[in-house]
């Protein structure tokens, strides 16, 4: 069964990497790389005012190192006919179970070696140990994320609401002792109690599967429930099969489309407008976007950080309402509008235009109340003005007459 776990990890890869070229593009790069400068910056002056033995940072950093750990679920990619096909097959589930395990691990373990890594300075401020203590803590921490997928393995099997709460309670508390130990006593003794809390998950866990039966459905539905996470992700950058979007009547923003004419100069800013309000793939997308670029706005205090960040986020949000063009292409009816293409174009360069005046506003009300000199404020709501109609009037055309070829 190892090997049949192989072979459906080949597949799930191959899969995941067409993906991938879609979601690590050059604007998604670009944004990484701005915003960890940019908060690498604000954090590395944070730090620079902290007091040696800053009382709260064990705390703060036991926290995060929690928090990380609860990243990563395991990937057993159950099918749903396997509750059919590989039944007889449940005595040696219990090998495929452990390399779903051990694949599960090195996504979430890299996830803690960069975030251990980012707080380690935290770490050596507030204890002043080397940072040579940061091996250590980086081994406790993995042992900690392997007893939790095989806590994860061991809720695959039919057993009870309270087992299931009980050993995640229990996980979360020696967890949390253990690196609080690391903190506060010494990262050997943190090391040692990681290594044996793993040992101990393994062993208990082991005898208690083997009075218990697989729980298929629970764990085909765990399994859809991790993968829809993963698609909606990467639904962000592009079109995933998996994904449907849902369609809501959303009567509230009526009035707006009843301000729209109804003549054959606005059906197809209608057509978009409308489609636009009462689906989800779009909204959805322009929300998430403005939301994430005014979190981020709200706590910078640096103008120049702030600049490039609205700029950014104005011109992501801009680039992926740019699909919707070909919206409504698969339907015939639209081919059979005796309107000119021009509208089309016309149409959708409108509807973005309204969309980044409504962001870059929400973003102008973000840097008023985050930067404290006004005149900073006026040059980034100047800004996002002037990018607003340079993207509407001069790229928006250009990248439709590329996308027609």
């Amino acid at each position: 069964m190892t090997g049949f776990y192989s072979t459906r990890l080949s597949r799930h890869l191959k899969k995941m990497m067409k993906y991938m070229r879609y979601v690590f593009n050059d604007h998604f790069i670009l944004v990484c790389v701005f915003l960890l400068g940019g908060l690498g910056f604000y954090y590395s002056e944070t730090l620079k005012t902290l007091p040696k033995d800053f009382v709260w940072g064990r705390m703060i950093v036991a926290v995060i190192w929690l928090v990380t750990l609860l990243f990563g679920k395991i990937a057993t990619l159950a099918e749903e006919a396997d509750k059919v096909f590989i039944l007889p097959k449940e005595p040696e589930m219990k090998g495929y179970l452990l390399r779903a395990v051990r694949y599960s691990f090195w996504l979430p373990f890299i996830t803690l070696l960069l975030v251990s890594g980012m707080t380690m300075p935290l770490v050596v401020i507030s204890t002043g140990w080397t940072f040579s203590t940061f091996f250590f803590f980086l081994a406790t921490l993995a042992f900690l994320k392997i007893s939790h997928l095989l806590l994860q393995k061991y809720e695959l099997y039919q057993i009870s609401t309270s087992q299931r709460q009980g050993g995640v309670i229990l996980w979360a508390l020696t967890s949390l002792l253990i690196i609080l130990s690391g903190l506060y006593v010494s990262p050997y003794v943190g090391l040692a109690l990681g290594l044996f809390q793993s040992v101990c998950f393994y062993f208990i866990l082991k005898r208690k599967e083997q009075e218990v039966s697989l729980d298929w459905e629970g764990m085909i539905q765990k399994e859809k429930n991790r993968m829809h996470q993963i698609y909606q992700f990467i639904h962000l950058f592009t079109d995933v099969p998996e994904i449907t979007s849902s369609v809501k009547r959303r009567k509230i923003f009526d009035p707006l489309l009843n301000r729209i004419k109804k003549n054959t100069a606005n059906t197809y800013f209608y057509l978009y407008g409308r489609s636009f309000i009462r689906g989800s793939e779009f909204s959805g997308l322009f929300l998430r976007l403005v939301f994430v670029g005014g979190i981020i706005l709200l706590f910078l205090k640096e103008f120049w950080i702030s600049l490039g960040v609205s700029v950014l986020f104005i011109y992501l949000i801009g680039f992926q309402l740019i699909p919707i063009y070909v919206r409504f292409d698969y339907m015939i009816m639209t081919h059979l509008y005796p309107i000119p293409m021009k509208q089309k174009k016309q149409a959708v360069s409108q509807l973005i235009t309204w969309l980044l005046l409504i962001a870059a506003i929400l973003f102008s009300i973000f840097v008023i109340i985050a930067l404290p000199v006004f005149s900073e404020v006026l040059v980034i709501i100047g800004a996002l003005a002037v990018e607003v109609v340079l993207f509407s009037k001069i790229y928006v055309p250009y990248r439709l007459k590329k996308m027609e070829g």
